[in-house]
């Protein structure tokens, strides 16, 4: 088959998350079941467009179209919305010249930001979209300080547009297919189960160890510092098992972010929690680093742990399983689907720093059972996440899609598509359009109305507010003298206020203060 996978994300240049790593795994496993897979992705930020070649797979790299570019209010309103539309047209106007050229047999996108929306609209080719985690949780849970917003509302909207209209939606949990499948009031056997795919070759148990540094048992944390992967429940629970087992050291691997309480760094706040507790010198952090480096850090820990709020389906776990380690997860999400408990790693409940603690004493204290459940977990990964079998079962569901393709064709752009991306831009424009002469009807009413009321009692303060508001519409408000006049008319505004708010009718009682 001729494949196109559309992301944003694709390493190395757009990163190495959960979305980069899914395609690129199932784009190599594709490829090596003789399917052509070609892959349409965004240019790191600063970089123009090109195609790059991974190992023998094109990847066609874009940049944002100027699609909504110049809209001052929309972009000021709605920056998440406009983002979505700039970017996935831009992937979009790609796949359709490709697909123009030489027609595509399937197209696969995620649901995150709604990268299969003009796909989806358009009916050019049989759509297959892929769930990670879509806008609509992130508002429910509040992940990631997403607010319930119009801004993200409508990304919502349009991801729902796509996941409806795709032909085939894939889910890698049940859990997440359930809350997608309630989402959308449709049922959940309509989602079919693909789990995320690895490398076993590359991440396996045999090949470079990192440098461990000072000796000891080493417990292994591989993510972003945010709440929503647990970390202060994993700090929390370390002075426990530093004080059952003290030789341990923690590698915690990942970026920082600032998204501890004021917008401040994460890492800085759990170093101070760290400090506090006298264990800041057990442990080790480390920024972020090459998706090929991190096998060997798997390999030289002895138990890693995933102490996610919530997750679909992490990486870290599939990873840590494939390099034969036993591993520590949460049942927040669907990570309690990878590992089986008991058996291939442990399960903890959720946002429980004693019982992380007490497995993580278990799995060091108890070198028998901890090999045990390090092999069986790389048989785990061998018999069900191996990546050439995840895609050999997606090319059936590539061929399902096909079918149900065929039967319905119906799209207000079929034969059309060169119109699509146009009405988009009249979309923003309009958009744009109407909340500017909103904004500004408003803003001119409001002066003269305040104006009038002010005349009534204050007629030379209203003269002044006039005459300044004349001099900055002829470009004169950058002179010392507007400059003088604009704050004495403030402080007199301020003064007036401030005068009203003081003034109370005669027969109204004082309010006592509290």
């Amino acid at each position: 088959m001729r494949i196109c996978l559309i992301s944003r994300e694709y390493p190395p240049d757009t990163g190495f998350g959960g979305i980069a790593t899914f395609t690129r795994h199932l784009a190599h496993g594709l490829k090596a079941l003789g399917n052509d897979v070609v892959v349409v992705a965004l240019a790191k930020e600063g970089k123009d467009a090109e195609v790059q070649d991974d190992l023998g797979i094109p990847v066609h790299r874009v940049v944002p179209l100027s699609i909504g570019a110049n809209l001052g209010w929309t972009a000021f309103c709605m920056p998440y919305s406009r983002y979505v539309m700039r970017t996935s047209s831009a992937l979009f106007a790609k796949f359709d010249e490709l697909n123009s050229l030489e027609p595509f047999d399937a197209v696969d996108t995620p649901e995150l930001l709604a990268e299969g929306f003009f796909p989806a609209i358009t009916k050019c080719t049989p759509l297959t979209v892929r769930l990670y985690t879509p806008h609509s949780k992130f508002i429910a849970e509040k992940l990631h300080n997403v607010t319930d917003t119009f801004d993200h509302q409508y990304v919502a909207a349009v991801e729902r547009i796509a996941m409806l209209s795709a032909d085939v939606v894939t889910s890698p949990s049940l859990d997440l297919a359930q809350y997608v499948a309630g989402d959308l009031g449709i049922r959940v056997d309509d989602i079919d189960i693909v789990y995320n795919p690895i490398d076993a070759a590359e991440f396996s148990p045999e090949g470079e160890h990192a440098p461990i540094g000072k000796p000891g048992r080493t417990i292994l944390f591989v993510g972003r510092l945010e709440a929503r992967k647990g970390i202060h429940y994993l700090i929390d629970a370390i002075p426990e098992v530093f004080a059952s087992v003290p030789d341990v050291r923690f590698v915690i691997i990942g970026d920082d972010t600032e998204t501890a309480t004021g917008q401040k760094s994460v890492l800085t706040e759990i170093k101070e929690r760290l400090a506090r507790t006298g264990c800041a010198d057990s442990v080790t952090f480390i920024n972020r680093i090459p998706l090929a480096d991190l096998p060997k850090h798997y390999r030289a820990a002895d138990v890693c742990v995933v102490p996610s709020l919530y997750d679909n389906s992490p990486y870290t776990c599939l990873e840590a399983m494939s390099c034969g380690r036993a591993v520590i997860g949460t049942d927040g999400g669907g990570t309690k689907e990878y590992i089986v408990h008991g058996e291939s790693g442990l399960i903890v409940p959720v946002k429980d720093a004693g019982a992380l603690a007490s497995g993580m004493i278990k799995l060091l204290t108890d070198e028998t059972e901890r090999h045990r459940l390090a092999s069986n977990a790389r048989k785990r990964v061998l018999e069900v996440f191996d990546r050439v079998e995840i895609a050999r079962k997606t090319v059936e569901l590539y061929k399902k899609a096909a079918s149900r393709f065929s039967e319905v064709q119906n799209s207000p752009y079929s034969g059309l598509r060169e119109n699509v991306l146009f009405d988009a831009d009249e979309l923003l424009y309009q958009h744009d359009t109407m909340i500017r002469d909103l904004i500004l009807e408003k803003s001119f009413r409001k002066f003269w109305s305040d104006t009038f009321k002010m005349a009534a009692g204050r007629p030379r303060l209203a003269i002044a507010r006039i005459s300044l508001s004349f001099l900055k519409t002829l470009g004169l408000g950058s002179s010392n003298f507007v400059r003088r006049l604009d704050l004495n008319v403030k402080e007199r505004e301020r003064a007036r206020l401030l005068l009203g708010r003081s003034r109370k009718p005669a027969n109204e009682p004082t309010k006592a203060v509290v």
